[in-house]
């Protein structure tokens, strides 16, 4: 007789992130989190996403580490979509964690540390 094993869900929803709204720091609602599964062993493979009730949805991918970049999208794990913040049209929003030096980078982090997530200042300009 053939075993079957159960593939657990692979979304949870109501799940906690430090995703927030790139635009306006607000808190994200309605968030969902999706596990990709395990590259390797010891390496999480997950998308965040969450809607700002003001300026939509947002999703980041953490491969080990914090995001790099904050999408916007459509819905959540949906496509691109287009936002314009004062007179630039932004696809995505670059997170601090592409400052940090190259020996943290290099170190074991928490992935889901807040500090990491938070959006580099935008610099637009507004007519």
């Amino acid at each position: 007789m053939d075993s079957f094993v159960p593939v657990p869900p692979r979304d949870v929803p109501a799940a906690r992130t430090p995703l927030r709204c790139p635009i306006c720091d607000q808190a994200v609602v309605d968030v969902q989190i999706r596990d990709l599964g395990g590259v390797t062993a010891d390496i999480a493979w997950q998308v965040h996403a969450g809607r700002c009730p003001v300026h939509g949805w947002f999703q980041a991918e953490i491969v080990s580490q914090p995001p790099r970049e904050i999408f916007p999208v459509n819905r959540p794990f949906g496509a691109a979509r287009r936002v314009i913040v004062g007179n630039e049209e932004i696809y995505a929003f670059a997170t601090v964690w592409n400052d940090v030096p190259p020996d943290v980078k290099r170190s074991r982090v928490d992935p889901l540390d807040p500090k990491y997530w938070k959006v580099r200042s935008l610099r637009v300009s507004v007519a």
